[in-house]
């Protein structure tokens, strides 16, 4: 299935930006983090019309490191502001060279540089976790209202986790992906009304982009209705989505549909075409009582999948690592049509979803 995916990407194309949460009303945000050889480094992105002082903040790293503290404070120096729109980066546990680049902050590598004689430790890509408060006082770092933002990645559950879940900063049992070597884990900052989980808002990155904005071209837009008709047994609805981004090195990129029940021995099948249905286009799909119409282009199909329905929410993974450079800005529509395949069944088909506008980014 994913080399289907692969060859018909190359061709054609994919997708878009959705992710959300309750962040909204937040201005400094953490937006990307890599953790290797070649830059161990937090980038912040204030996405405010105003700028941001942060002379009383500080970072928090948890680790799990054995015979290791796992909890690591750092704060920002007095003067440290970051622009409206604009990007800090911090480079976590090193030492500064004789002139930083513009945007650039180094924590230091020493047991001093540190808050609370905790000392620090390298960020590790495997897993750890971060995050951002609005303090650098000892007694207040055990409240949760001032924990402006949190990540946590390869594992869940680090020290001081649960007080960015009582924040609304965090997800319970929620990670996003593991550092990749030569990556880095980077934000949609761009979607984050559009109801996503805190993980989902963060995707694994192939080329980090240190400095910038995060995303470059992609794009997913829901066009055309989800339609049952009488007689249907799903639990809604179908709900065709993508819950992390379509960007080139995204391995986690997938499809989801939702409302699915996957214990009649239904099938989903997915249409892929090179775009949205004209208008008076004709149907293919049989009669049946509250009838539905395709949103995709029927001429202009070039891939048709099968695959069995699943409880709940069908996932449909499409990973995007290793694929071509030459895919960026290309562009796919994907709709969903729920059936079931015994003769006797119906309706004729119990469902059929929205459709996806898909582009690539990179």
């Amino acid at each position: 299935m994913i080399a289907t995916v692969r060859r018909a990407a190359v061709a054609l194309s994919t997708i878009a930006a959705l992710a959300g949460g309750r962040l909204a009303a937040q201005s400094v945000l953490l937006s990307e983090v890599r953790a290797d050889a070649q830059g161990r480094w937090i980038e912040l992105h204030n996405r405010g019309a105003s700028s941001v002082d942060l002379s009383t903040w500080s970072l928090h790293f948890a680790s799990r490191t054995p015979s290791m503290p796992q909890n690591y404070w750092w704060a920002f120096p007095a003067g440290t502001t970051i622009a409206a729109g604009g990007f800090l980066r911090v480079h976590w546990y090193q030492a500064a060279p004789g002139v930083p680049g513009a945007g650039d902050v180094f924590t230091g590598g020493t047991f001093w540089d540190f808050l609370f004689g905790l000392g620090g430790e390298p960020l590790r890509g495997d897993r750890g976790a971060l995050g951002l408060f609005r303090t650098q006082v000892d007694n207040q770092m055990n409240t949760p209202a001032l924990v402006e933002d949190w990540v946590s990645w390869g594992d869940q559950g680090f020290p001081r986790e649960q007080l960015a879940i009582a924040n609304g900063r965090w997800t319970a049992g929620a990670q996003a992906p593991a550092i990749a070597p030569g990556g880095s884990i980077a934000r949609n900052t761009s979607a984050l009304a559009a109801g996503a989980g805190h993980a989902q808002q963060w995707f694994a990155d192939a080329s980090p982009t240190p400095l910038a904005p995060n995303l470059s071209g992609a794009a997913v837009t829901s066009h055309g209705q989800a339609c049952a008709p009488a007689g249907h047994h799903l639990l809604g609805q179908p709900l065709l989505r993508a819950p992390s981004l379509p960007l080139l090195g995204n391995a986690q990129f997938g499809l989801a549909l939702d409302h699915t029940t996957g214990i009649y021995g239904e099938f989903v099948l997915l249409a892929w075409s090179a775009g949205a249905a004209p208008p008076g286009q004709f149907s293919v799909l049989p009669p049946a009582i509250g009838g539905c119409a395709e949103s995709i282009d029927l001429a202009q199909v070039f891939a048709v999948w099968l695959l069995p329905a699943q409880l709940i929410t069908t996932h449909v993974p499409l990973s995007l690592a290793g694929m071509p450079p030459e895919l960026s800005g290309s562009e796919a529509h994907v709709q969903a049509v729920v059936v079931d395949l015994l003769p006797y069944a119906f309706p004729p088909y119990q469902g059929v979803s929205n459709a996806l506008q898909l582009v690539f980014g990179d």
